[in-house]
């Protein structure tokens, strides 16, 4: 049997003779007092040395007693929580890596780490020590003339958190200085003096590993309760998922509840394969006293860890995980003094007239936190007086994944079987390629007769989407390569070749060939449709791929894909995919429509598992801008694309279910519906499936028949003058016009104004629609208005919270706002609220946010910054 034995020192408060001012904690005793009743509960002995108790002499007495009592296979398990500290050190090269020694703040000094390790020396082979450490060090010095953006994001997110009340167990560098002018001489130098040439761990044989709750250079905080460090077990100890995890699987569920600082997992001395393995907190585990080798300590930096792109959890909860990334703005003068750091992975960095726009990945934060990153860093730049803006770039929809989703499912080549036309097999029109025909989209017979009628008649529709895939026998017939793009980051930016296992076997390559898929034979249809796949086969489609998956939104890719395609002269652009705004994202939509673009963007997509939403069920972005035709879904019987329209005898809700977005009627003016699902969605197993689905399907029909309009009435268009500059907003409004004016409405679906807008498209019809006049046409409202309308409204409740009347440090008020409209996106508790809330009504808005309920769900939410969580504070 082992015996286990614990030591949990705690300190608020030290000896103001030895640290002056430094200020006092409130929750590192009782981090102590937690750990002594968790390790009383586990069947240890254990003791405590709490504030003026703590001394040096105590804690190394104590150390050396279990040294002497403790036998092979005995545990002691140290607890610390307190201030920390470093001081530099003068090793000669070669002996460690460290530069400064790390430093426990006790009550009388501080004891250093070449301390513990000599400590620890004096515990036999084949004894247990684990350490939880929850204090922190001293940060690294920034370079001269340079400006460390990782340093920058860890003040800023240090800053955020002592807004809302924590407090740092970072020894303050006035106290450090002040310390060691008075005690360096008499005290430090001479412990120090005595391990100068001493290689740190070298000797240790007991098995040690030490859970600390930050890298050495970061700062870990400290609660009105707990330290965050401390906290993070407390809640893990309550899962039962965690009574068999080893350290590393710890260490990673903490890092699940924060990301900065990040925690720290450091092993040397005795390697005890029982200890690997097993709860390290147990006492008695198989073969404890058992040695198979040593390892020495690794004082090197570790690298920050890579969010991983992989599904991780059951398809209804959030199944994929990106790092963070975002953008910063800066004058070209001032950008070449900032340095990426430690923590941040430069993607790209594109000079724009007299400013650099710098897009940066934080490997190791979840893109859920990606504003907490935002605010952190804008609000040190602001602090420094530099003109900077700083924005989120990715948007994630981890329900859309394919491998959650039926629709366009290689393993599922036939129809989906709940939705029609699986269950009208046998009727004429239920056969591969329905969707074209003149009950539906009216798209083959439009082609057909511009073909006719404007012999020669050309296009170039941009195809914003993952790429496309070589060698499918509906390859569009001027598919244009060589005016080809990838944004995606370290790609070949000339090329936009999608992966096949992308999601849904190569989204972009489904998409492309409804939009211009060429002339296929019946042996790849089943024997069922023969002819063009695609909506308009004539297009010129320059393939332009700005994501690697369908399921990520990247803004900043989005833009540069708009700005390219007016550049080279596209007049339309289908995009399959929806996200969440931002300024950026407004601008380049404004700038796109004045330039006579017409995009077209799917509306979104959500799913359902029993009565559960896993996405906003309404129009997403950029489609919800007035400037942007927003893609819903209408079914081959032309009901919406809804589970609600579904015949009951087939509405079996216990599968998973993707269906359209629509709403709310503020989203809806501009709004337009195609058919899906259903629809032929080109493969690389087999030529085509038959399961083709969501939104997806329906963008490339609508931007189809935007593009065979503006071909066919090219002449006229020009005629009147819609091409010359200040003038080309016409061509996009005269597209819409026809479009919107053709659709079916009321005599395909009464309720056709709710789930569709404007109806469902009918493309031949709408090339009966001539080009209006000047003077009947209107701009669309900017799409500014369309998010940030509500800016006066929220930027008025929060100026009234305490956050802002405080002098502390803060995001400015817009930059709040448009957090607070990405979380209703993000966090589910907020999809029902998002479906409905009309974004450009101050006065629904406003009765939203000063709701108790809803302020109490943004501070309980993980997914909001510290900052928008204080902002709710009355």
């Amino acid at each position: 049997m082992s015996t286990g034995y614990s030591l949990h020192i705690g300190l608020n408060r030290a000896d103001v003779a030895h640290y002056g001012d430094m200020p006092e904690l409130k929750a590192a005793v009782n981090d102590a007092l937690f750990w002594e009743s968790f390790a009383i509960g586990l069947g240890y002995t254990t003791s405590k040395l709490h504030d003026e108790y703590a001394t040096s002499d105590a804690v190394k007495h104590a150390l050396n007693s279990y040294a002497t009592q403790m036998v092979a296979g005995d545990i002691l398990l140290l607890t610390y929580a307190g201030h920390g500290g470093e001081l530099a050190n003068d090793k000669p090269a070669g002996f460690d890596n460290e530069q400064n020694d790390q430093t426990w703040c006790l009550y009388d000094r501080q004891l250093l780490d070449d301390e513990l390790y000599e400590a620890f020396e004096k515990f036999s082979e084949g004894t247990r020590i684990l350490i939880v450490s929850d204090s922190c060090h001293a940060g690294t010095i920034t370079r001269d003339g340079e400006l460390d953006l990782s340093k920058i994001l860890a003040n800023g997110m240090e800053r955020a958190a002592m807004t809302g009340g924590a407090r740092s167990r970072k020894l303050d560098t006035n106290v450090k200085k002040r310390i060691y002018v008075k005690f360096g001489e008499s005290i430090y130098k001479p412990i120090q003096k005595k391990y100068q040439t001493k290689a740190q761990g070298s000797q240790v044989k007991a098995s040690v590993k030490l859970l600390a709750a930050c890298q050495d250079d970061e700062t870990t905080l400290d609660g009105e309760n707990n330290g965050i460090f401390t906290e993070a077990f407390i809640e893990i100890f309550k899962d039962p998922a965690y009574k068999d995890a080893n350290c590393e699987m710890l260490i990673a569920a903490v890092q699940q509840r924060y990301f900065m600082p990040r925690p720290n997992f450091f092993q040397y001395g005795g390697i005890i394969p029982a200890f690997e393995h097993y709860f390290p907190f147990t006492i008695n585990i198989p073969d404890a006293d058992q040695v198979k080798g040593f390892r020495k300590p690794r004082l090197q930096k570790k690298e920050t860890a890579r969010i991983s792109f992989e599904r991780e959890a059951p398809w209804d909860m959030l199944t994929l995980k990106k790092p963070a990334v975002l953008t910063i703005d800066l004058p070209v003068a001032l950008a070449g003094d900032y340095f990426p750091g430690k923590d941040a992975v430069v993607l790209s960095n594109v000079v724009k007239g007299s400013r650099q726009v710098t897009t940066l990945e934080f490997p190791g934060i979840p893109n859920e936190h990606a504003w907490s990153v935002v605010h952190a860093i804008q609000t040190e730049l602001d602090r420094l007086g530099h003109d900077a803006i700083v924005e989120p770039v990715l948007s994630l929809a981890p329900a859309q994944n394919g491998a959650v989703s039926r629709e366009g499912d290689i393993n599922n080549p036939d129809y989906i079987k709940e939705w029609p036309p699986s269950l009208n097999q046998g009727e004429p029109d239920a056969r591969m390629g329905w969707h074209l025909d003149e009950k539906h989209s009216q798209l083959a017979k439009a082609h057909a007769f511009v073909q006719t009628h404007r012999p020669g008649a050309h296009i170039r529709v941009g195809h914003l989407d993952t790429g496309f895939i070589e060698g499918h026998v509906a390859r569009p017939l001027n598919l244009n390569t060589t005016l080809a793009r990838s944004y995606v980051s370290g790609e070949d930016p000339n090329q936009a070749i999608d992966k096949s296992a992308s999601g849904q076997d190569g989204h972009g390559l489904g998409t492309m060939t409804l939009l211009a898929g060429n002339n296929v034979t019946k042996s790849a249809t089943f024997d069922e449709f023969e002819g063009f796949v695609g909506g308009i086969p004539f297009a010129e489609v320059v393939p332009i791929r700005i994501s690697e998956s369908v399921v990520i939104m990247n803004s900043e890719n989005f833009c540069n894909a708009l700005e390219y395609a007016v550049e080279i002269g596209c007049e339309v652009v289908t995009m399959s995919m929806a996200g969440k705004p931002s300024k950026k994202m407004a601008r380049a939509v404004n700038d796109a429509y004045d330039a006579g673009l017409v995009i077209v963007s799917a509306a979104s997509n959500c799913w359902y598992k029993g009565a559960g939403a896993l996405l906003p069920k309404c129009v997403m972005f950029p489609a919800a801008y007035e400037r942007v035709i927003a893609a819903t879904g209408a079914m081959y019987d032309h009901q919406p694309y809804d589970v609600n329209f579904i015949q009951q005898a087939r509405f079996n809700i216990g599968t998973k279910y993707m269906q359209g977005s629509w709403g709310p009627a503020s989203r809806m003016t501009r709004a337009l519906a195609a058919y899906t699902p259903n629809t032929p969605w080109a493969s690389t197993a087999i030529p085509f499936l038959r399961s083709g689905g969501g939104t997806s399907s329906a963008t490339p029909q609508v931007a189809s028949a935007a593009a065979l309009w503006i071909a066919y009435h090219r002449d006229e268009l020009e005629q009147k003058g819609y091409y010359k500059p200040g003038h080309q907003w016409k061509k996009v409004e005269a597209v819409r016009n026809a479009l919107y004016t053709a659709a079916a409405k009321g005599e395909t679906f009464t309720e056709w104004q709710k789930y569709y807008g404007n109806g469902i498209l009918r493309a031949f019809d709408a090339l009966l629609v001539g080009v209006p006049d000047a003077a009947d046409l209107q701009p669309s409202p900017e799409a500014e208005s369309s998010l940030f309308g509500i800016g006066e409204t929220i930027g008025a409740f929060f100026k009234n919270r305490k956050l802002f009347r405080s002098e502390a440090v803060k995001p400015s008020v817009e930059a709040l706002t448009a957090e607070l409209v990405d979380l209703l996106q993000t966090d589910p508790e907020f999809y029902r609220l998002y479906s409905v809330i009309n974004l450009t009504d101050p006065i629904s808005c406003a009765a939203h946010i000063n709701n108790d309920e809803f302020k109490s769900k943004v501070i309980k939410s993980p997914y909001a910054s510290p900052y928008l969580k204080q902002a709710m504070i009355d």
